[in-house]
């Protein structure tokens, strides 16, 4: 029993390793690739089986406000939306986290950026107008020790 479950976890990894082959190697040949969200580092802006589609991030501007493609790790793709531009010498480095996350920005170089979530203007207008509050309520809840439970 325990063979067939190693068995299955490993299968599991590598289609998950080739699943993320295909979109990177997508991305890179400009092509636009959608996929399905998973995990709640997003919420409420996107939901776990949302489909979104991605286009890639060479030659075009990144944005306070966008949703990012990129990889933390081999294997590993996150999408978490950009609320900062640092911009010194060399590259810039977006700061990114998830809409649901209290913890501060991960600070991330242009190059590890595969991909932009494609948004309508509205709805990047909309989350730009809320960051504020949001931020606040964010605060708030982690100074007193509120949780909000999503989904």
């Amino acid at each position: 029993m325990d063979e067939v479950l190693r068995m299955r976890s490993t299968e599991k990894m590598r289609d998950h390793d080739l699943f993320c082959g295909v979109i990177a190697d997508a991305l890179a040949r400009g092509e636009t690739v959608q996929m399905r969200v998973r995990g709640v580092s997003m919420l409420p802006w996107l939901r776990a089986n949302t489909r979104v589609r991605i286009v890639p991030a060479a030659g075009r501007t990144i944005r306070r406000g966008d949703i990012a493609l990129f990889w933390r790790k081999p294997g590993r793709p996150i999408l978490h939306r950009v609320v900062g531009i640092g911009r010194g010498e060399g590259p810039a480095i977006y700061e990114c986290y998830g809409d649901a996350d209290l913890a501060a920005p991960e600070d991330v170089p242009a190059s590890a950026v595969m991909g932009v979530v494609e948004l309508s203007a509205i709805s990047r207008w909309i989350y730009l107008a809320l960051q504020a509050p949001r931020r606040f309520v964010n605060r708030f809840c982690s100074t007193y020790g509120i949780c909000l439970r999503h989904g």
